[in-house]
């Protein structure tokens, strides 16, 4: 096995690498959460906003992100912690926050494998003669009334019963295959992404190519590619815009720092990141012609405009109720469905286990415990606290935590805020700078330096600031809610937040000296 310079086991080739980054950047959130942000912020207006955060904020992010985790061979704690040992706690922090999102991040996968297994039945589930049946007498969409009502058995109570055997069992498999994707370390993921990257885009353009030649396409493309230009001049675009490229390249979550940690020290780190984001992008950008492609041609078979038939398909309901409604009104529609269910599986599950990996190794470093053990830790902690999102009300919880810990005001994006300003500011930029330079194509400048101190932070405080006025002046937010069960979640939120915050200065402050390192 390859080792680097001090032992430290590394991915054995490029393509493992890269295909493991775009692995865990290219999941779930580009083929229901891109499609759903154009849909709401102006068609592909919105992709001009998308653009410049790449540019400005994302591959500068990336870039930093491979040249700290490279150039200190550690993961996102001990990596800041060699820029200061009061700064380790920032590389807790998204190791906290990202390991919170997987739990409930594997909560869909296991809706997506039981979606999968669905696929095989004839007639689908949600377009039996009975679903089909009792939706039209509730006067609502079969693949509404299936996933709410009969798969998820919502209850619109915040509780802690009732749990949904088929999703328990289906999480049980997921954090299982998880467990086998990483085990043996990067060497065996970067086998297994060899094909658990290509068989989704395989999919993705099958499905593309099946939208495209579906007869009304056209009106769902002239949605999504059909600019709105007024919307530029609203703020939620933008902040929205920044946020998918956060979410959308695993920024902040501590990964990328990880994966880079275990590259190569003649590693090409510039035009990796590059690679990286435009693979990203393009992926959002065909998953979104398949979906909108799709929609045009429902909306033409049930006589509709395509904005009809995307109400209601906010997060989850893009996957699991509008997307199957239209895959169950195209011939061969079991063919297209497993298709599309293998596609969602395999994006989401390279993302899952790049977080789960990036815990792990934090850990590793930090204990010097070994693999396995550490890992079968957070596999049953992760299970067990999935299981929150396997109750009835599951959906319930899953809608608030993400809101606190990915969208919130003091999640992901304040994570990269506070990893410029202490890489900035508190540490030489100039030796990331050449370090990245070394062995790259080509070079960055001493404008990537003044991006990361001076202009990305000001751009992230703002929309930092934005995200918590909106907080304080919505009408369900922290100050003027006048239900009281929204207040409660709200601090339950703010509550969370600050013991996670403590969890990670805890982990930062923790000392294990009498543990030895592991033999493996």
């Amino acid at each position: 096995m390859n080792k680097l310079n001090h032992g430290r086991e590394n991915w054995g080739s490029r393509a493992g690498f890269i295909l493991a980054a775009i692995g865990s950047a290219v999941g779930l959130g580009n083929v229901w959460r891109f499609p759903h942000e154009c849909y709401s912020n102006g068609g592909s207006a919105f992709l001009i906003p998308y653009l410049v955060a790449m540019i400005v904020v994302g591959l500068p992010l990336l870039i930093m992100e491979f040249s700290l985790g490279h150039f200190t061979q550690q993961a996102a704690p001990n990596a800041f912690k060699h820029v200061g040992r009061r700064w380790e706690f920032v590389g807790w922090w998204p190791i906290v926050l990202s390991f919170v999102i997987v739990t409930y991040y594997a909560a869909v996968l296991a809706w997506s494998l039981n979606y999968l297994i669905f696929s095989f039945s004839d007639p689908l589930p949600w377009a039996s003669p009975e679903v089909v049946q009792q939706a039209s007498q509730a006067g609502r969409a079969a693949t509404d009334y299936f996933f709410y009502d009969e798969y998820l058995q919502f209850s619109d109570a915040f509780k802690l019963d009732e749990l949904r055997l088929p999703i328990v069992l289906a999480l049980a498999a997921i954090w299982t295959l998880m467990f086998l994707c990483i085990f043996k370390g990067v060497t065996l993921v970067s086998k297994i992404v060899l094909w658990t990257v290509p068989i989704p885009w395989l999919m993705l353009v099958i499905l593309t190519i099946r939208g495209l030649t579906l007869e009304g396409a056209v009106s769902g493309l002239e949605y999504f590619l059909e600019p709105n230009w007024i919307v530029l001049k609203q703020p939620q675009v933008w902040r929205a815009a920044f946020g998918q490229v956060f979410f959308s390249l695993t920024i902040a979550f501590g990964v990328m720092i990880t994966y880079a940690s275990f590259l190569h020290r003649k590693s090409d780190l510039n035009n990796n990141a590059l690679i990286i984001a435009l693979a990203d992008l393009g992926t959002s950008f065909v998953a979104g012609i398949a979906v909108f492609a799709t929609m045009g041609a429902l909306a033409f078979k049930t006589n509709q405009p395509v904005h009809e038939v995307l109400e209601g398909s906010k997060s989850v309901g893009l996957a699991f109720v509008a997307f199957p409604r239209a895959l169950a009104a195209l011939p061969a529609a079991n063919v297209f469905s497993v298709f599309f269910f293998i596609a969602l599986l395999l994006l989401g599950i390279d993302s899952a286990f790049s977080i789960t990996e990036a815990a792990l190794a934090s850990i590793i470093d930090k204990t010097g415990r070994k693999r396995v053990a550490v890992l079968t830790g957070l596999s049953i902690v992760g299970f067990s606290v999935g299981l929150l999102f396997t109750t009835r009300s599951g959906l319930n919880w899953l809608g608030t935590i993400d809101g606190i810990v990915n969208e919130g005001t003091w999640g992901i994006l304040f994570v990269g805020l506070v990893e410029c300003l202490v890489l900035g500011w508190a540490f030489d930029l100039g030796k990331l700078r050449h370090h990245a330079n070394k062995n790259s194509d080509w070079k960055i400048g001493i404008w990537w330096e003044w991006s990361i101190r001076l202009v990305i932070p000001v751009i992230l405080a703002t929309l930092v600031v934005w995200s918590f006025i909106s907080d304080l002046n919505n009408p369900d937010g922290y100050l003027f809610s006048n239900d009281g069960k929204l207040i409660w979640l709200n601090i339950l939120g703010l509550g969370l937040t600050f013991f996670l915050f403590l969890v990670a200065i805890g982990l930062g402050i923790w000392n294990p000296k009498k543990i030895k390192p592991a033999n493996d």
